[in-house]
């Protein structure tokens, strides 16, 4: 069923396409109305996918002008990675984050904070509570 996901991206460009080329052949070619249906297709396409892991890559893409990138590593000496994982699980559920996917395999996670016009742009400050609590809990 994971794997149903990728099906829609192809779906989506086709009806935006389709759609497009409707308004070209009815109403002319008018800039305007295309550049609008583009930002709009674009804000509809990342609502939908940003729950998905597999599409990481998107989201984390340097051309990709929709989101805010935050990159950091930090290492917890001789904890095992699997243990961190379910660790940083735990962290992330008790915290203000939501954790919307996660991949055991790989040891990812995906895990999201609603946005409101207040906390826009604060990424560097959640991710820094997020790992201040993570420390938190490694304390014996």
């Amino acid at each position: 069923m994971k794997n149903l996901g990728h099906l829609f991206v192809p779906f989506f460009a086709a009806f935006m396409g389709f759609l497009i080329a409707r308004l070209i052949n009815n109403e002319g070619f008018n800039i305007v109305i295309l550049v609008a249906i583009f930002i709009l297709a674009v804000f509809i396409f990342n609502f939908i996918i940003r729950k998905r892991l597999s599409f990481k890559r998107y989201f984390t893409s340097k051309y990709n002008l929709s989101t805010t990138k935050v990159y950091s590593e930090h290492s917890y000496g001789d904890v095992p990675r699997e243990i961190m994982f379910e660790k940083m699980i735990e962290v992330v559920n008790n915290s203000r984050f939501k954790l919307v996917d996660n991949d055991k395999e790989k040891l990812e996670i995906l895990a999201i904070v609603n946005t409101s016009m207040s906390s826009w742009g604060k990424n560097e400050e959640n991710l820094a509570d997020l790992l201040a609590e993570l420390e938190e809990s490694l304390i014996i």
